[in-house]
């Protein structure tokens, strides 16, 4: 993955809806490990994946306080498996050409995989490979289809 610009402006109703989606069957106990779904091209894509990434959070903080936040974080995961809806995502754009970075994929915290228009070919490859492993997965992976056509059998944010 490649992680979203954190400079990217926050568009707050895309936000919310990206975050309330992502959380869906996730919490308070996972019921989804895996969901799809796309969504128009939005210059606020990034900023959102930012916030939920945190990132955000560690420019506001600032260098210490974020560098604390961020080993409690660290502490919490290492000491619970629960996760929490207000805990950091891992959030990134999918890099074209990583079938075989999918196929061995383990979530190590709830991530939100973003992924440019692709050819169908690629996209499915990418999705049969999640597919494959989500019964497994112990934390929400999400996958967000950048498309200005809705995709068949995926639902439309």
């Amino acid at each position: 993955m490649t992680p979203p610009d954190a400079s990217g402006s926050i568009d707050g109703p895309l936000t919310t809806s990206i975050r309330q989606w992502c959380e869906d069957g996730a919490f308070p106990v996972m019921t989804e490990p895996l969901k799809v779904a796309s969504t128009a091209p939005n210059p606020g894509l990034d900023g959102a994946a930012a916030d939920l990434d945190g990132s955000h959070e560690l420019a506001r903080l600032g260098r210490w306080p974020g560098l604390l936040w961020r080993l409690q974080l660290l502490l919490r995961e290492c000491v619970s498996e629960h996760v929490r809806p207000q805990d950091p995502w891992d959030c990134g754009w999918w890099r074209v050409g990583s079938p075989d970075a999918a196929a061995g994929f383990r979530p190590r915290r709830a991530t939100l995989l973003l992924v440019r228009e692709v050819d169908m070919g690629a996209l499915n490859t990418l999705l049969d490979a999640l597919r494959t492993k989500s019964a497994i997965y112990e934390k929400p992976v999400r996958v967000l289809v950048i498309s200005e056509a809705a995709q068949v059998g995926m639902e439309r944010l």
